[in-house]
């Protein structure tokens, strides 16, 4: 079973996938009056000008996490009450985590706690 930890709102990765070439990626939590939601900026290697930023849904609160296989994901807790967790593609959807799931209370403390 997959673990998440190290919660934050914003980090940069190097070396990001951009087709064929490699470029640095931004994630960042926008906080508003809708509520939270991780957005996503690269540069376009070829021209050096920014790309169009990507968004998520709004959620309650989102945050960036570590998962225990290495890799970055977005935790959201949605106004349904459940944990969404995205892959940092930001195209397919990990897990749902119900309140039935071991890990719900932990990740739920730890999304409320890092503010």
């Amino acid at each position: 079973m997959k673990t998440y930890f190290n919660p934050r709102n914003e980090v940069t990765i190097p070396n990001w996938p951009f087709g064929r070439l490699r470029t640095t990626a931004q994630f960042s939590v926008e906080k508003t009056r809708a509520g939270e939601r991780v957005v996503r900026t690269t540069v376009d290697p070829k021209t050096g000008k920014p790309c169009a930023p990507k968004k998520l849904a709004y959620a309650k609160i989102a945050r960036i996490v570590d998962g225990s296989d290495g890799k970055t994901y977005l935790l959201m807790l949605t106004s349904s009450g459940f944990l969404n967790v995205f892959q940092s593609d930001m195209r397919l959807q990990e897990e749902a985590i119900f309140d039935r799931d071991e890990r719900f209370l932990s990740l739920l403390e730890m999304l409320q706690f890092h503010k």
